[in-house]
């Protein structure tokens, strides 16, 4: 079935709590805790490690209630896609907001408890709504089409937080000319985002209502499933050559992610030394990125199978993100302040996204198929079960990749709560490698797995009209 543009608009819409979420903690989270709070960055990483497990393991609970939950009204997803917008909200601007005398183990519990509730509650809609992408169609290429709009309003949307953030709430002023470094801008600019993501979520949730009652036929007949059959599901699930196959590349591009994630606030206050404008715009590309990559995913389904666009995007997302590292390592990248230099970074980092919000988008399509492919195994439909196998996969390694974070800041020497000036230069060579040949290396070793993957177009409509005979 083609879903109208309108239709996709508002269900990528949703999305857009993922997004800001994501501007949060890719940008602001752990620099604010480490070098504002200055809580220890190992402890930072244990944190984020900490809450991303608990996340991890919530997601499979929340995707199987939502395969089995029945409701002739709400469907299967909707009831929880509601549900997440408040406490979603009201955990991450109690999250930027700890009281003052916490000191090393208060900061870390803090840091723990309301990340984990930010998480969960965002698991609450992340999970069934991706579930909730599968169900509308079963198109092969509109699939890929729905999942750009999600990547699209995700991207965009942590291109537009980090935006304003710079540009607005941590704008430099004569106490703090350094704008990332006033503690008063961190709990106003939560409370911004916090409002947009009610507004997000809700618009999406209720924007959708009206395609309940044709995937309701898909709905269970019991809101209850026991262990043994959660078990048996699960068994079935791992069974799949394509599962393990895209899991496992997932997993390993997770990490890198991870480890992107932290380091992105350091490389750009540090290692490019970016002016606080800079700051805001460099962002821009990961949106613009966002918007063609749905261009360019629509296009590139036509023509080609899922599997190849992945592993030709990888190599290039790879090669992309680590080019201003490397290139400055051999000395060919333009010199910190100097006008060549912000124009570099931001093509090669918008080229890495490009190609990073492609291949996700791929995925998550792909892994629709996967589950076509489970329900000719087994006749039956557990779209929440897989998607949230994959979101545990990308938040267990990212969180690893966080926690490694932590202590390749260590092993680099990095100090907390200093100024550009005070960071040995031992340190700023340190954040080089880790953005060059590290992620790199880390990126290209997935390929190893997604190799394996054995859906194609030909071998999808197979399962198409076994399923529909």
């Amino acid at each position: 079935m083609k879903l109208s543009v309108g239709t996709k608009l508002l269900y990528g819409l949703g999305f857009s709590s993922r997004g800001i979420k994501d501007g949060l903690f890719q940008v602001f989270l752990f620099f604010y805790f480490t070098q504002v709070l200055g809580l220890d960055p190992a402890l930072t990483g244990g944190a984020t490690l900490i809450a991303l497990i608990f996340d991890a393991f919530s997601d499979p609970l929340v995707g199987v209630i939502s395969d089995s939950w029945t409701s002739k009204k709400w469907g299967r997803r909707h009831p929880f896609m509601f549900l997440a917008a408040l406490p979603s909200a009201l955990s991450i601007y109690l999250l930027f907001l700890p009281p003052e005398g916490l000191g090393q183990t208060g900061l870390f519990w803090w840091m723990t408890g309301f990340m984990i509730l930010v998480r969960l509650s965002l698991t609450l809609f992340v999970v069934p709504a991706m579930s909730l992408g599968a169900e509308l169609s079963t198109d092969y290429e509109e699939r890929t089409s729905i999942t750009s709009y999600r990547i699209m309003f995700a991207s965009l949307m942590a291109t537009v937080t980090i935006f304003i953030g710079y540009m607005y709430y941590f704008a430099p002023t004569e106490t703090y000319e350094r704008g990332l470094m006033n503690p008063a801008a961190y709990p106003k600019f939560a409370l911004f985002c916090a409002v947009i993501i009610v507004v997000a979520i809700f618009l999406s949730t209720w924007g959708t209502r009206g395609h309940i009652p044709r995937l309701q036929v898909q709905a269970p007949t019991s809101n209850r499933i026991t262990i043994r059959e959660l078990l048996s599901n699960i068994s079935n699930m791992i069974k799949l050559k394509s599962f393990k196959s895209l899991i496992s590349y997932t997993m390993v591009v997770s990490i890198g992610i991870g480890v992107g994630t932290v380091f992105t606030t350091y490389f750009m206050e540090y290692y490019f030394q970016l002016k606080n404008t800079e700051m805001a715009v460099l962002p821009l590309a990961s949106g613009l990125a966002g918007i063609l990559a749905l261009i360019l995913a629509q296009i590139l389904s036509k023509r080609f199978d899922k599997k190849g666009i992945v592993i030709i995007g990888t190599i290039l997302f790879a090669v992309f993100f680590s080019a201003p590292y490397n290139l400055r390592i051999l000395g060919l990248f333009p010199e910190n302040g100097t006008p060549g230099l912000l124009p570099s970074y931001f093509i090669l980092v918008l080229l890495g996204y490009l190609f990073l919000w492609m291949v996700l988008s791929f995925i998550s399509s792909m892994m629709a198929d996967i589950v076509d492919e489970y329900e000719l195994h087994t006749q039956q439909r557990d779209e929440g079960l897989f998607f949230a196998s994959l979101s545990f996969a990308n938040k267990l390694t990212t969180g690893g990749g966080f926690l490694l974070s932590g202590f390749l800041l260590k092993w680099i020497q990095f100090p907390t709560q200093t100024t550009v000036d005070n960071v040995p230069a031992e340190a700023i060579a340190g954040l080089g490698k880790v953005g060059g040949f590290l992620l790199m290396e880390l990126y290209l070793v997935a390929l190893v797995f997604i190799l394996a993957y054995p859906i194609d177009r030909e071998r999808y409509a197979e399962i198409r009209k076994e399923l529909e005979y």
